[in-house]
């Protein structure tokens, strides 16, 4: 029975907040780089409402408990997340996709956020394409992307692995490791992948497949002692 993501209510200054267990996963240096919705975190993600808590665990693919104790199975998805639909977040999905290509930086990375919590698969070549991109933000927001379509994704994360950009390749090393971090995927599949990486061309994709192929391997291996 899949385990279900309570979502916790607290009132500061007359205003609520809506809070979320979550997975903290480190980057290279050791420091939070992302936050996962997971029934076993140790830490906290805050959203200004209900609607933002929700979409975030539905998201992360698990069931959720609202604050007042009802649950809501993902097959019979409350009001909360289906209101407006259609049309808006048609709309919504080519505002984002034009202003992901903004010139400014910062534009085109907020854009891409955006366009995440839309978790269209349709965006998922969009995310694909950007992980090549020269701008640090651009290319984790497209990565954190990814990460969050677990499945969906991993077909044309390992296409990427071939990509004539060394960066796209690297990039795609990255996010499959984060995705085997947190979701029960194919790991030897991932991990056969990742070792044809460590004799790329490219020394800074052979480094960071070196370490990933390492990462998950372990994580294998803790998985099977669990079971």
């Amino acid at each position: 029975m899949q385990k279900k993501i309570t979502i916790k209510k607290r009132i500061i200054n007359e205003k609520p907040f809506y809070y979320v267990q979550a997975l903290s996963l480190k980057n290279s240096e050791n420091k939070t780089a992302l936050l996962i919705p997971h029934p076993t975190g140790n830490e906290m993600l805050e959203f200004n409402t209900l609607e933002e808590a929700v979409a975030s665990v539905q998201k992360a693919g698990f069931e959720y408990i609202l604050p007042e104790g009802e649950f809501v199975s993902e097959e019979t998805v409350s009001d909360l997340t289906r209101t407006v639909k259609n049309d808006l977040e048609n709309i919504l999905f080519s505002k984002f996709k034009s202003k992901a290509n903004d010139i400014n930086s910062s534009v085109a990375a907020s854009a891409l956020k955006a366009l995440s919590y839309l978790n269209d698969k349709d965006a998922i070549d969009i995310f694909i394409s950007k992980m090549g991109e020269d701008n640090d933000k651009i290319r984790e927001v497209s990565i954190e992307a990814l990460v969050s379509y677990k499945d969906s994704a991993i077909d044309k994360l390992v296409k990427a692995l071939s990509d004539l950009n060394w960066v796209t390749r690297n990039s795609a090393i990255t996010a499959l490791t984060k995705l085997n971090e947190i979701a029960e995927i194919d790991s030897e599949r991932i991990l056969a992948e990742i070792i044809k990486m460590i004799d790329d061309k490219n020394t800074i994709v052979q480094s960071n497949a070196l370490v990933s192929a390492g990462q998950i391997y372990r994580t294998m291996v803790l998985r099977q002692y669990k079971n």
